[in-house]
């Protein structure tokens, strides 16, 4: 699929790169405001390492919807293989990730990403019934629906209208999107009622305590010489359980993890900046420019040069290919 320059949803945040707050903790999300705390963001996977959005959370919900391609949306717990029009959400502060199929090309979401307090203010009547007892489940990470579900293509056509109204602004729209991302929220929360019953949320998974923990630790350490023995040493776990944990929560070892972290980061600078290629292998761990060249080219398909010439080429002129 073609993004064509003048597109409807060129005017918001394109998302092609993740990067971490100080210490790994959380995603930074740049255009965030405490007086408007919403962000709303095309996210284009041709951009991205391998095609897919790396492991990350933040505090703000995610709602997206599938604009083009297939994709899948993984948690630790859970995968769900979504199409075109499909419309989904990820809840707060939790551990998540998105790859094109088949590492096929065209992946595009379109995303709100506002607080929760967005929808009601902290300790209110609405935030105590309708949004509290959401955020704080934390058996539920992930809701989506699909436009051949009965009950669900109805929430997939409001998911697209909402992001129609950032889109076309006019008066009022501020507060014509907070009531239809409220009405979203309720339509998500119906399908999350039987999850909802258990009472109060559950102590964290201590599996997914420790993941978090070694995540974190790779989100500072990066561009240092950093072994497995390292990552497990950050969690108080061994080698054994660090393999185990990565294995079992995101389907590759701990090194496959530093690696793609660490090509992730050099996407991002070689697109967003004009730093030299010696100093983006040395900032993102890979050793000699050589050796960066080799290793990003495996993975990328192209040199660091090329990567970087398509697409701040791509910005410059206004267009994605994607």
């Amino acid at each position: 699929m073609e993004l064509e320059h003048g597109c409807r949803w060129a005017s918001l945040t394109s998302f092609d790169h993740i990067e971490m707050r100080p210490g790994g903790r959380e995603e930074v999300l740049e255009g965030i405001s405490e007086d408007f705390p919403y962000l709303a963001v095309l996210s284009e996977h041709d951009r991205y390492h391998q095609r897919a959005v790396p492991w990350h959370w933040h505090q703000e919900l995610e709602f997206f919807y599938v604009l083009s391609g297939v994709v899948d949306y993984a948690t630790p717990h859970e995968l769900l293989t979504l199409g075109p029009g499909s419309a989904g959400l990820v809840n707060a502060n939790v551990l998540h990730s998105t790859r094109a199929v088949d590492g096929r090309p065209g992946v595009d979401l379109l995303i709100h990403m506002p607080r929760p307090q967005f929808i009601a203010e902290r300790g209110s009547r609405v935030w105590r019934s309708c949004v509290e007892p959401l955020t704080s489940a934390t058996s539920v990470e992930l809701l989506a629906v699909t436009p051949d579900d009965a009950d669900g293509s109805a929430l997939c056509d409001a998911m697209r209208r909402s992001f129609e109204t950032v889109v076309d602004e006019g008066p009022g729209w501020e507060l014509r999107l907070r009531d239809q991302i409220s009405e979203l929220w309720l339509g998500f929360l119906e399908l999350a009622r039987p999850c909802l019953k258990d009472g109060p949320a559950a102590m964290p998974n201590p599996r997914d305590e420790r993941l978090r923990a070694m995540i974190e630790f790779v989100g500072r350490h990066f561009a240092d010489r950093i072994s497995v023995g390292d990552m497990a040493a950050a969690a108080f776990s061994s080698e054994r359980e660090c393999h185990r944990t990565f294995r079992e929560c995101l389907g590759v070892t701990p090194a496959q993890y530093l690696r793609d972290y660490r090509i992730q980061q050099a996407c991002r600078m070689l697109a967003h900046t004009t730093r030299p290629l010696s100093a983006i292998a040395e900032r993102c761990g890979l050793g000699s420019p050589s050796h960066f060249g080799q290793a990003f080219r495996a993975s990328m398909g192209c040199t660091p040069s090329e990567y970087r010439h398509r697409w701040q080429d791509s910005d410059t002129q206004g267009q994605h290919t994607v």
